[in-house]
């Protein structure tokens, strides 16, 4: 039986694993969602879309325009609803791989008999046409195990076997996904970092960058040591200002990047997008704020209704 939640917002191993479809990594697609939220490009596809593009704003569509609205009629308005919500009816399905999860399965077991030669062709024929190709058809070894050995001796020797596969035999044939997960798998603590750096910068617009990067907490080794809402001390800190100023920046320049990149259907990669647009850290600052309020009122309405009242 699957887990049973408490809530519409709560996540279940269903939300990873349903109508064919399956993830793993769902903190990724979480912040994917997130930097789609800030990206200046995907908001200008969201506005196109809903009529609403000002006649200043057609200056600022991308050459590659067609791309991101090609994403945004994949992945919706993320301005205006939750993320479990969103991930149950668009998510799953848009970043899902097809088929199941490669894991370790059970084709047929052999009693002890002196009497007859066990049939094992239609079970091996089962698991050939049904879990190994829903699986992907992943390299496999196939072993017999006597089930009355240690354990411990049991796993001596299947490592021993594994252990003579070759290594360029050893990797998963990665699934098919619409949108796959891209280039190198940046710790998600990095990347909400960079978010937060956004979401900072357009809180304190007017603000030295040093200070930003303090607030957002973007260095474990200079965060702690600058006070961001204090004073400018004269010449103690200037190093750390400096080399805070410094991350705050390529925090900055990174997370727009991902940003735009995620509009155009690429994530994680903060690789130079030519076609981004630049942020308008006025115009987003409004577009958090509205979007915070509006999920806190959404929230209440959805607790109320599911206690009935």
């Amino acid at each position: 039986m699957g887990e049973l939640p408490t809530s519409i917002l709560d996540f279940t191993s269903a939300d990873r694993r349903k109508d064919g479809f399956w993830v793993t990594k769902l903190a990724y697609y979480m912040l994917w969602f997130e930097f789609l939220a800030v990206s200046p490009s995907y908001e200008l596809a969201r506005r196109f879309r809903a009529g609403t593009l000002r006649d200043s704003d057609k200056d600022k569509l991308p050459d590659d325009f067609d791309a991101v609205l090609s994403v945004y009629d994949d992945l919706g308005n993320v301005q205006r609803v939750l993320f479990p919500i969103w991930w149950r009816k668009v998510g799953l399905i848009r970043f899902g791989f097809e088929g199941e999860p490669p894991q370790v399965r059970r084709i047929a077991y052999l009693p002890h008999t002196k009497s007859k030669r066990p049939e094992l062709t239609d079970r091996v024929e089962q698991f050939i046409d049904g879990a190994w190709t829903a699986q992907g058809r992943q390299r496999s070894v196939v072993i017999a195990i006597p089930v009355g050995l240690p354990k411990g001796r049991i796993t001596r020797q299947v490592n021993a076997i594994l252990d003579k596969v070759p290594d360029d035999q050893k990797n998963l044939i990665e699934p098919k996904a619409q949108y796959p997960l891209l280039g190198q798998r940046h710790h998600k603590d990095t990347l909400f970092r960079y978010l937060g750096a956004l979401w900072m910068r357009s809180a304190m617009r007017s603000q030295s960058l040093w200070r930003i990067g303090a607030r957002a907490k973007l260095s474990d080794t200079y965060s702690p040591v600058l006070d961001y809402s204090g004073p400018r001390a004269r010449g103690e800190d200037g190093y750390d200002r400096e080399m805070m100023a410094i991350l705050t920046s390529r925090a900055l320049r990174r997370g727009r990047m991902i940003a735009e990149n995620a509009a155009r259907g690429r994530f994680p990669v903060y690789e130079r997008n030519e076609n981004a647009v630049e942020i308008d850290y006025s115009y987003l600052y409004k577009l958090i704020a509205g979007r915070k309020r509006w999920k806190r009122e959404e929230i209440k309405r959805i607790k109320r209704h599911e206690h009935g009242l």
